[in-house]
């Protein structure tokens, strides 16, 4: 089994990830900024158990590929007026540290 796996690397900020990225290495020199879309579209693999009708939304994993962001922090924001677990950003501050958020349907969630 294989997964399809979308993988960007970023180099240049702002970065607007796009439907069919799925994961996301920043690999900036300095403070970088990461905007989620306004909402995920549903139909990448990732499925929310909880969720009655087993609908399938939007993941992304965004990770540190420098190193840099213990001292230049990766900022993650959402377009739109979506939050990221009821805060209007993530931030990545530990040196090839991750994180990876999931479109709730609503709004975007950590995962981990």
């Amino acid at each position: 089994m294989s997964l399809d796996l979308s993988t960007r690397i970023v180099t240049t900020t702002p970065y607007t990830v796009v439907d069919n990225d799925t994961v996301i290495f920043v690999n900036v020199n300095g403070p970088s900024s990461i905007v989620l879309p306004s909402n995920g579209i549903p139909n990448s693999p990732l499925v929310i158990s909880g969720d009655l009708n087993c609908k399938e939304y939007q993941s992304f994993y965004i990770k540190d590929f420098s190193g840099n962001s213990k001292t230049n922090p990766i900022t993650i924001t959402s377009a739109g007026s979506k939050t990221i677990d009821g805060v209007s950003f993530a931030i990545i501050n530990s040196g090839y540290a991750h994180i990876q958020v999931v479109y709730d349907g609503t709004n975007w969630k950590i995962i981990s």
